[in-house]
């Protein structure tokens, strides 16, 4: 199935990342795809009441109306914080990890790392929750926010330890904002760059 074209959201978060942006989001292993092996993994039980799904049946854009009410995202453009308490995981469980590689932590990558999540489980419902390996590639090679984020200067090996670090944080996310599709992002994520 090919995925359905960007909606609002990902237009209005990706203007408050490239307004807020003055360097790339400093994620671990960068310039290092090895470091990477000891990113943080999730393994929380999916609590129905963040992930907006099943009710709404077959309308996915009603269902992703109720998951951007249930996350309380703001779709003016506004920078994304943590209100939630998935969401707060989240966040305080990669702000340890990245500052636990030595790097600072910022509003920016907070805001950063939320709109990565949201947006993939974005895609996941506008895909009826059907993700494998080339969702995940078509989703990365699409993101206006992987464009963002990932230098454009970096040669080729830099570049894809980046994508799969910035992938990474993603996937990541989505076990806190929408753990009912986690599972399907892991493996395609796993399929795509490897254990």
């Amino acid at each position: 199935m090919t995925p359905r074209r960007r909606p609002l959201f990902l237009s209005l978060a990706v203007a408050a990342v490239l307004l807020g942006m003055t360097a790339c989001f400093p994620l671990p292993g960068l310039s290092d795809s090895d470091e990477n092996e000891s990113a943080p993994t999730q393994t929380q039980t999916a609590d129905p009441t963040e992930s907006a799904g099943a009710e709404s049946g077959d309308d996915p854009l009603a269902e992703r109306q109720e998951f951007f009410e249930a996350q309380q995202l703001p779709l003016d453009g506004t920078p994304l914080v943590a209100v939630t308490p998935a969401q707060k995981e989240f966040i305080s469980q990669q702000r340890a990890y990245v500052e636990g590689q030595g790097s600072t932590w910022s509003a920016q990558d907070e805001n950063i790392s939320l709109a990565l999540a949201a947006d993939a489980c974005e895609t996941a419902i506008l895909n009826s929750h059907r993700i494998d390996a080339s969702t995940l590639q078509t989703h990365v090679a699409t993101s206006p926010l992987f464009a963002a984020i990932l230098p454009k200067d970096a040669d080729a090996a830099t570049l894809a330890a980046g994508e799969r670090n910035v992938a990474s944080v993603m996937v990541f996310g989505t076990s806190f904002l929408c753990p009912d599709d986690s599972a399907a992002w892991q493996s395609a994520f796993t399929e795509v760059y490897g254990g």
